[in-house]
């Protein structure tokens, strides 16, 4: 009877972490970047993997969100801040809803967001708003998924990048590794 207990506890934490339905695994969805570059998220297979996404209005605070999580990833010694991308074993993205853009207006779309983007930087932009749909999303917040190895959503959250919230997202991808 313990164990079940403990078990139904262990599932009803995972629920908290996990909205959306049945998003327990990343989708298998493909991005653009402000320069055009595609990633499909099914490539990052193998690393642990960070996307912070919300509206385009908010792009300059998940931009924020990601580059804190990069610094603290890199004071824990995860990786280096020299280390190549594809080499590091946590993958960083930030990401923008663009739902509702008809495709002939996003190489427009593209052009205006790289022009407020960090030249070092990748701004992947979800055509589809398809991570709100799987995962929710605040019109006003970033929120931040974090899935292991094997693509599996162990974390959601909604938030400024405060140092607490911060410090939640590095507990978990460190308990990843």
């Amino acid at each position: 009877m313990v164990k079940l207990t403990v078990l139904v506890a262990g599932l009803l934490a995972i629920a908290v972490h996990v909205r959306g339905g049945d998003a327990t695994v990343l989708p298998a969805l493909s991005l653009q970047d402000q320069e055009g570059r595609h990633l499909a998220l099914i490539d990052l297979r193998g690393r642990v993997v960070i996307i912070v996404y919300g509206t385009r209005e908010r792009v300059d605070a998940h931009i924020a969100w990601g580059r804190r999580l990069e610094h603290a990833l890199i004071a824990h010694g995860v990786y280096r801040g020299t280390d190549a991308l594809e080499q590091r074993p946590v993958t960083i993205l930030a990401l923008a809803q663009m739902g509702g853009i008809p495709s002939t207006f996003r190489p427009i779309i593209r052009t205006v967001v790289r022009q407020h983007t960090p030249a070092d930087f990748s701004l992947w932009l979800d055509w589809d708003d398809r991570m709100s749909v799987l995962f929710g999303a605040d019109p006003t917040r970033s929120s931040v998924v974090v899935a292991d190895r094997a693509g599996r959503v162990r974390l959601v959250t909604t938030g400024s990048s405060s140092d607490a919230a911060v410090s939640r997202v590095v507990e978990v991808v460190l308990g990843l590794l």
